[in-house]
C-alpha cells in the first residue's frame, strides 16, 4: 500500500492542502482544508483528487481532514515520484505494470 501527498488548492481560502492518500483509494470523498474547514466534494481515483465532484456512482462520501500542517499558503515543489504519480494518473505516462 503506497501513499503519498496530492496537492490540490482550496476555493475558499487559496491554501494548497496536501492530504496522504493511499493509491487504493477511489469513490466519493468529502475533503476538510486544513486551514479553514472548507469542504471540497471529489471523487478520487486511485488515490489521486480529480477535479469531479461526487459522483452517484461512488454512494456514501468519506471525509478526510487536511492537517493544518499538511497545508500551506504556498505552493510545495513536487519532487520526481510524485509528479510521474501525477501524470501515471492523469494517463500521460506508463505505471510500468
Amino acid at each position: 500500500m503506497a501513499r503519498h501527498a496530492h496537492e490540490f488548492d482550496c476555493t475558499n481560502c487559496g491554501y494548497y492542502n496536501y492530504p496522504m492518500l493511499d493509491e487504493r483509494m477511489t469513490g466519493n470523498y468529502t475533503i476538510a482544508c486544513g486551514n479553514c474547514g472548507h469542504h471540497h466534494y471529489r471523487v478520487i481515483k486511485n488515490g489521486v483528487v480529480t477535479g469531479d465532484r461526487h459522483d452517484s456512482r461512488y454512494g456514501n462520501a468519506e471525509i478526510i481532514h487536511v492537517m493544518k500542517s499538511a497545508s500551506s499558503q504556498e505552493r510545495r515543489k513536487l519532487g520526481l515520484v510524485a509528479q510521474f504519480r501525477q501524470k501515471v494518473a492523469a494517463g500521460l505516462a506508463g505505471g510500468g505494470e
